[in-house]
C-alpha cells in the first residue's frame, strides 16, 4: 500500500512540475486554471482570490473541505477519513458524539458541518474498551443514524476519529487527538 502511495506522490509532483515548465502547451496550462478554480478551498473562496462572478454571494456557499484551525475537515463524499468527527451536537451538550461531516456550508464567512451521527452500539452487544476509561477506542453500531443531521459550528468539533468496521454490525471508534 505504501509502494502505491509513494507513486501517486511522485505522479502528481511530476505532473505539478510539468505544468509548471514554459513549454507546457496552452491548452493544458488552460485546463489547469478551470480545475484551480474548480477545486478552490474554503479559506481561498473567502479570502477574496476567487474572481467575485464566480459566486453571486460569499453570504453562503458549500464547500468539499475546509481548514480551520490547521484542520483539514472534508465531506465524506470528498474524503472519507477527513470526514470522521468528534463533535459536540449543541453549545449546550456535555457528552461528545461522533459521526461523518455529509455537507460544509459557510455563512457569513463562518464555516458549519452537517454531520450525520454514528448509531450507538445497541445495548445487548458487549464493548471490550467499556473496561478500559483511559484507552480512546469505543465501541459503535457500523450504521449511521437516519435522523435529521446536526448542525455544529467549526468551534463544536473536538478531534478527528478513525472508524475500523469489525463483524456483527460492530464499528471500533478511536479518537484522533491532537498534540499542539
Amino acid at each position: 500500500m505504501e509502494a502505491t502511495l509513494a507513486k501517486s506522490f511522485v505522479k502528481g509532483a511530476n505532473l505539478r512540475r510539468w505544468l509548471n515548465r514554459k513549454d507546457c502547451p496552452e491548452l493544458v496550462r488552460a485546463l489547469k486554471d478551470i480545475f484551480n478554480k474548480s477545486f478552490k478551498s474554503a479559506q481561498q473562496q473567502l479570502s477574496g482570490q476567487e474572481e467575485p462572478q464566480t459566486y453571486p454571494s460569499l453570504d453562503s456557499f458549500d464547500c468539499a473541505h475546509y481548514t480551520y484551525k490547521g484542520v483539514n475537515y472534508s465531506r465524506a463524499q470528498t474524503h472519507l477519513g477527513n470526514s470522521l468527527v468528534k463533535f459536540y451536537p449543541s453549545s449546550s451538550s456535555t457528552e461528545a458524539v461522533v459521526g461523518s461531516i455529509q455537507r460544509i456550508d459557510i455563512q457569513q464567512g463562518h464555516p458549519f458541518f452537517y454531520i450525520q451521527r454514528q448509531e450507538p452500539l445497541p445495548p445487548h452487544k458487549y464493548d471490550p474498551f467499556r473496561r478500559y476509561p483511559w484507552f480512546f477506542a469505543k465501541m459503535y453500531s457500523s450504521k449511521m443514524s437516519s435522523g435529521l443531521l446536526d448542525v455544529v459550528p467549526a468551534s463544536g468539533i473536538l478531534s478527528h476519529v478513525a472508524r475500523y468496521n469489525c463483524s456483527g454490525d460492530r464499528a471500533v471508534i478511536l479518537t484522533l487527538s491532537r498534540v499542539l
